[in-house]
């Protein structure tokens, strides 16, 4: 649904909506790696970039190129059910747990609910003995690091959980 619909953005749909399909014509000319078969951190890189899983939970695109983008970033940045924020976060950080969430929800928006249930049911097993969940977890030791706890993570959580149990019916 457009805002404009909604009364939320001045201007006609019609205005908005050619907008938006010439932001979805650009990001898909110049975002995607047809090498990598994945959407990249910017145009002319080969990086990748965990956020990019946020297309799918949009309705930006849920098609084999977000599959395929899922499985880039499953290949390169994860670890386990744990995933990176973008490439060479792992010589910095720890994984970053609100990724994690992104990527079983953006699973399911592509059709691949099985997958998408085994990832949350094991990142659900990480959180502390109350259920909450730090910014980043170490993908060996799955020691708890930065804030704790993290708005993000449990939103990513809730959304993931919501998604999957939508999209799962």
């Amino acid at each position: 649904v457009l805002l404009s619909t909604l009364g939320q953005l001045p201007g006609g749909n019609e205005r908005w909506a050619a907008e938006r399909d010439r932001i979805r014509d650009w990001v898909e000319n110049n975002a995607w790696s047809e090498p990598r078969q994945s959407y990249v951190m910017y145009p002319g890189s080969e990086k990748l970039d965990a956020s990019v899983l946020l297309h799918a939970a949009s309705g930006f695109d849920r098609t084999e190129r977000m599959s395929g983008t899922i499985d880039a970033i499953e290949s390169e940045l994860g670890r386990g059910v744990l995933v990176y924020r973008y490439s060479g976060m792992q010589r910095e950080e720890g994984t970053f747990v609100a990724c994690a969430f992104w990527m079983a929800a953006a699973l399911a928006c592509v059709g691949r609910t099985d997958e998408a249930r085994a990832r949350m049911t094991e990142l659900v097993s990480l959180g502390n003995d109350v259920g909450l969940y730090s910014e980043m977890i170490d993908a060996e030791t799955h020691e708890f690091l930065g804030n704790l706890p993290q708005g993000l993570s449990h939103l990513a959580l809730i959304n993931a959980a919501i998604t999957i149990d939508e999209l799962g019916r």
